[in-house]
């Protein structure tokens, strides 16, 4: 069993094309085909199902194997790393979280720095929801992620602090107020991302009372989405201040009373087997959150 074996498996089971696959582990198509015959080969069991248009699905057995193979190669890339450090060398991959439309300003300078400071570190960016980075992380997908902190099953380092705030139509009836309650909430219909984090947020907004259930009457899968929705009077939104853009048009965002105010983390699966360039991305996001004064 060979780790570009189990590189080629990991990249098929993600993209589902065997062009696509061999372009990510630098290899011919030939070549990731025989990578994967060699491997089932060798462990006994099909782990991939094929059509004619690459790879359908992972078997149930290279469902079961998938979540091993990516921790070890985790730690081979980690080990890769470790070594290179202790000659004086920054290099390698960096498999970065980044949730949806949050705070695209703050990425951006995180990365520009990051970039700059070790210009040999290829940074890889995987966007998806705070549900998904939650578990790309526990799942050796990612290295390093934007989380709430503090996060479960993971190791979360606190970065900045951010408002949750209730986005409504322009013509709502609550408009014009400088601040609303969770009781004048009561009555609202609720259009909500596609994520784990939506009842987490409704409980920190205090909406998540016994003797009243909000409704929700739409899910949607980014911000864009949920302001357009809220923009044309279907519902309202709950949604961290760094995910609205700089201009709000037809919709309007209320802190709510009391003030509810979100940890933002970056997490890893464990700081003790963290990888050198995950290590080396919070240290720099943590002094250019510094820098800029976001964090004291």
């Amino acid at each position: 069993m060979k780790l570009s074996q189990l590189q080629c498996f990991v990249a098929l089971a993600e993209l589902g094309s065997f062009t696509e696959a061999a372009y990510a582990v630098g290899l011919t198509q030939s070549a990731v085909s025989h990578a994967l015959a060699a491997l089932e080969n060798e462990v006994g069991v099909t782990l991939l199902e094929r059509n004619r248009k690459g790879v359908a699905a992972l078997t149930d057995a290279g469902q079961k194997i998938i979540p091993h193979v990516r921790e070890l190669l985790a730690q081979a890339e980690a080990i890769e790393q470790e070594a290179k450090s202790a000659r004086g060398l920054a290099k390698g991959k960096l498999r970065l979280g980044g949730i949806l439309s949050f705070s695209p300003d703050l990425l951006a300078g995180v990365l520009a720095r990051f970039q700059k400071k070790y210009p040999d570190i290829e940074v890889v960016l995987f966007e998806g929801t705070i549900q998904e980075i939650n578990d790309w992380i526990t799942c050796s997908i990612i290295d390093v992620g934007f989380v709430l902190h503090p996060a479960k099953d993971v190791e979360s380092t606190y970065i900045t602090t951010d408002e949750l705030c209730v986005l409504v139509p322009s013509r709502h009836r609550l408009h014009a107020q400088t601040e609303v309650s969770p009781q004048e909430l009561c009555e609202e219909g609720f259009i909500m991302a596609k994520d784990g984090c939506s009842s987490q947020l409704m409980e920190l907004a205090g909406l998540e009372l016994k003797q009243f259930k909000p409704l929700t009457r739409y899910h949607a899968n980014d911000s864009a989405t949920l302001l357009a929705m809220v923009r044309e009077g279907l519902g309202i939104t709950l949604l961290p201040r760094m995910m609205l853009p700089k201009k709000l048009e037809g919709v309007v965002a209320l802190p709510l009373n009391p003030p509810q105010m979100l940890q933002i983390g970056l997490a890893v699966r464990s700081q003790e087997i963290a990888s050198p360039a995950a290590v080396l991305f919070v240290q720099t996001v943590l002094a250019w959150m510094q820098e800029v004064g976001e964090i004291s």
